[in-house]
């Protein structure tokens, strides 16, 4: 090989080894390299390509902690928020068939049927039935430019009967009529707390003050509503005293009719220790 031609490699070998130094710091191996340069140089290149094409989990989905969403997100209104989860109340009429299955303290079980006919947003019905058909109450709900009002049905045959209060348990249930109607999303006013976390769902949580009525079972309620659906996740409400009395968990939906809807309930009753779970079986469309 001629001087000139020696020369020439040895440039190039050179210009690569500096523009390679610039890139990764590490010395380009050649053929008198020893081995741990040679594991220098492809652990750098292999920390090179993980930064660049390996992103964390957290900037892959765009996840952003709850702290920080706190600081840079604007809380929304009372009215807003409840309005939202109004809306995501099946919008034409339904009837639903269920059972609510009750174990009491001393881990006895009861079943009961129930039937539940929503003409929302003016009119909800509730009837409830033992395992074999027999009707044992009914109770319609309606409302109406800000009123409420109800009726009430006893007895096989069902009858007009007096109006029960709102916070009487359903047949020993660990559920109170307010529960079952879920009469709390229509009160006035509350106030957001912020944001929070509620069975592993980012929530905002919400108090809210009960209206001045000897009917309604609780001072005060807190609901944590589901920032992305709007839908209601949990309800604590809280006796004059301050003290927790019942637990409302939303285990499950289910979409009928291209809406989202309550599947599983379940109430927990402090007071009484007692746990009812509310299932729902099947939906049918009804005519308005």
């Amino acid at each position: 090989m001629s001087k000139s031609a020696a020369g020439s490699r040895q440039f190039a070998v050179n210009s690569r080894q500096k523009t390679v130094s610039r890139n990764i710091c590490c010395p380009l191996p050649t053929a008198h390299c020893s081995l741990p340069t040679v594991f220098c140089l492809l652990s750098t290149v292999f920390c090179l390509l993980s930064s660049a094409y390996c992103l964390p989990a957290t900037a892959q989905t765009n996840d952003i902690s709850e702290s920080q969403t706190t600081a840079v997100a604007e809380l929304p209104g009372v009215d807003e928020l409840m309005a939202n989860l109004l809306a995501r109340l099946p919008s034409k009429p339904i009837t639903l068939t269920g059972e609510l299955v009750t174990t009491d303290e001393k881990e006895q079980k009861t079943k009961l049927n129930v039937i539940i006919q929503l003409r929302y947003p003016q009119e909800a019905t509730y009837t409830l039935c033992d395992t074999f058909g027999k009707s044992l109450e009914q109770l319609t709900v309606t409302r109406n430019k800000g009123i409420t009002s109800y009726r009430y049905l006893s007895g096989d045959p069902l009858t007009p009967a007096a109006v029960p209060p709102q916070d009487t348990r359903i047949q020993n249930t660990a559920l109170c009529w307010m529960d079952l109607t879920l009469g709390f999303l229509w009160w006035d006013g509350g106030k957001i707390i912020g944001r929070v976390e509620a069975r592993g769902q980012p929530c905002y949580l919400l108090d809210r003050r009960a209206p001045q009525d000897n009917m309604v079972p609780y001072a005060r309620v807190q609901l944590w509503v589901d920032t992305r659906i709007s839908m209601l996740i949990q309800a604590d409400g809280y006796d004059m005293l301050e003290n927790l009395s019942r637990r409302l968990c939303i285990k499950s939906f289910k979409k009928i009719n291209h809406e989202w809807m309550i599947k599983d309930l379940e109430v927990e009753d402090l007071t009484h220790r007692a746990v009812t779970l509310l299932r729902i079986r099947d939906a049918v469309a009804t005519e308005p």
